[in-house]
């Protein structure tokens, strides 16, 4: 008689405390250690050393080509550092990267740099861009968060002092809409980091590579995850009290009325409305919208949002119309061949990176429910880049914005691909009645749109994306997977592999009753051991 199968067990997460939340949400950064053997972080390296010398960076694959990894993503402490901050049903999304530093040549050797330069000069070989910049999504473009929706962790294998080239990052510009010269003398450098240092890191955040000065090859593994919840109350050890700011604020600014609001919402408590405000402070507030200075701009959205202010936030959001924001900025040729931006490169509008939406926006989507009917009226208005907005204030109002779900869905019929990804993944965040929306997904993900087709980045059409933001809008929702177990298994073959990956996400989900515990483990193993070409078209395009 065969010996019965255990089912899986993993040691408890280590879940992160009160401070250390705060900290995350005011600084955007933690560093963690995985915790593990020695020999399992030297394996990693010696693995990813053989690889990176001998064949070419595998991308997405990384993964499956060095399987121990995925002891680092199951580690006790980060399992529960990601919990804490994205919510027990987390994943890992589809796109992970390897990033290395090579030893820089000997005449650039002796340069050494504090920390805070921007563009330094980067050994031969090396991946990744030493310029502060904040990431964009992969493939194409998804909406700027200020609530934590996505995080990334990044894993050094190999002991990286400061000389051998940490990534290096800038604590609260993952609330920033632009950066500036000015962030960077806030640079944080990890320095003495050991073999098995994990940075949590919130997904905006800005950071940039760092010169290599030893003779040795610095490795680092990006991962990205992603929430698939709102939460409904605290997820990590703590959250029974108000927001106080943290004994340590890294960063050049305090927006403690956005921290307190994003505390607020991770605990599942959103704050109430304030006083309403006269019409001189609305106004001075409204003029604050979308400027530069970073502190003005986000105090302004939280005085607009607590004041109840939504139809002079909304008529502002409107007089945005007409302009053809949808479409990202294009780009002209100068005398000297060089490219510089045809128009303001400040100017909100979509990007095929990441998209930072209007800051009527997000103060819309801070005011709960009573912004939802005047945002349907906004959904509906022939302009893509005002409804794009509305979709997104829409999804950041949640569950209370369930109404809007059949609106929402009407949008996945619209011409432009960016109107309708920016709809379903307000339909994802929103996360109830999704149901209302099941038979447009369904088409979106079963039917071809001609139209959507054209291949914009990375191998990536619209229709590819859409179809990705479709799986998250089911990945989030509340219909039980055995109503759409069907459609589940029919993904399965979409030539995307990013749809798979998350079909499979729901398929194997804990609790998902056509799985028994063997089986459970059997898949986890296969997805981890699992290569994905999407991004690859015959070329080595990671």
């Amino acid at each position: 008689m065969a010996t019965p199968i255990a089912p899986s067990t993993k040691p408890s997460p280590i879940k992160l405390d009160d401070e250390q939340v705060r900290r995350y949400i005011t600084d955007g950064v933690l560093v963690l250690n995985a915790d593990l053997n020695d020999a399992i972080h030297q394996r990693i390296f010696e693995k990813i050393s053989w690889n990176n010398n001998r064949e070419f960076n595998m991308g997405n694959n990384v993964l499956p080509r060095v399987p121990e990894l995925q002891q680092v993503i199951d580690a006790p402490s980060v399992r529960g550092a990601l919990q804490s901050v994205l919510g027990d049903d987390y994943i890992l999304h589809p796109h992970r990267f390897m990033h290395a530093s090579e030893p820089l040549d000997e005449a650039d050797g002796h340069a050494r740099i504090a920390g805070h330069e921007h563009g330094p000069t980067m050994g031969k070989g090396s991946s990744g861009s030493s310029h502060w910049h904040q990431d964009a999504h992969s493939p194409l473009s998804r909406a700027r968060y200020q609530v934590p929706r996505f995080a990334m962790i990044l894993y050094f294998p190999q002991d990286t002092p400061a000389s051998r080239g940490p990534t290096r990052v800038i604590p609260g510009t993952h609330l920033q809409a632009t950066l500036e010269e000015a962030d960077y003398p806030f640079a944080l450098v990890p320095d003495a980091a050991k073999a098995g240092t994990c940075v949590l890191v919130d997904f905006d955040i800005a950071h940039a590579g760092m010169p290599n000065h030893t003779d040795m090859s610095r490795y680092m593994f990006k991962f990205v995850f992603m929430r698939t919840r709102n939460p409904l109350a605290p997820s990590w050890n703590g959250g029974d009290s108000a927001w106080q700011d943290p004994s340590i604020v890294l960063g050049r600014y305090r927006h403690t009325r956005t921290w307190s609001r994003i505390w607020e919402w991770m605990r599942g408590t959103p704050q109430q409305p304030g006083a309403p405000l006269s019409i001189d402070e609305i106004s001075q507030n409204l003029g604050q919208l979308n400027v530069d200075n970073q502190a003005l701009r986000l105090d302004a959205i939280e005085r607009l949002a607590d004041g109840g202010a939504v139809e002079a936030v909304a008529d502002q959001l409107l007089a945005h119309a007409g302009k053809s924001r949808e479409f990202s900025l294009r780009y002209k040729a100068t005398d000297d061949g060089s490219k510089v931006p045809d128009g303001d490169p400040k100017e909100r509008r979509w990007t095929e990176g990441a998209t930072v939406l209007q800051d009527e926006a997000y103060a819309l989507g801070a005011m709960g429910e009573s912004a939802v009917d005047r945002l349907l009226e906004l959904l509906d208005v022939d302009d893509a880049w005002i409804k794009i907005n509305a979709a997104f204030a829409l999804g950041e109002i949640g569950a209370a914005a369930g109404r809007a779900i059949p609106p929402l869905a009407a949008q996945l019929l619209h011409k432009r691909h960016q109107v309708a990804r920016a709809a379903l993944d307000a339909i994802a965040a929103i996360g109830v009645n999704t149901r209302g929306a099941l038979p447009a997904i369904q088409r979106l993900l079963t039917e071809e749109n001609p139209g959507w087709q054209k291949t914009i980045m990375r191998g990536w059409s619209g229709e590819n994306q859409a179809r990705f933001n479709a799986m998250c809008a089911l990945l989030g929702s509340d219909i039980p997977t055995g109503e759409i177990e069907e459609l589940l298994v029919a993904c399965l073959d979409d030539p995307n592999g990013y749809v798979p990956a998350l079909a499979l996400e729901m398929l194997t989900a804990p609790g998902h009753d056509r799985v028994a515990p063997p089986l459970a483990r059997a898949l986890d193993f296969l997805k981890s051991h699992r290569f994905d070409d999407t991004l690859a078209g015959g070329q080595r395009v990671y």
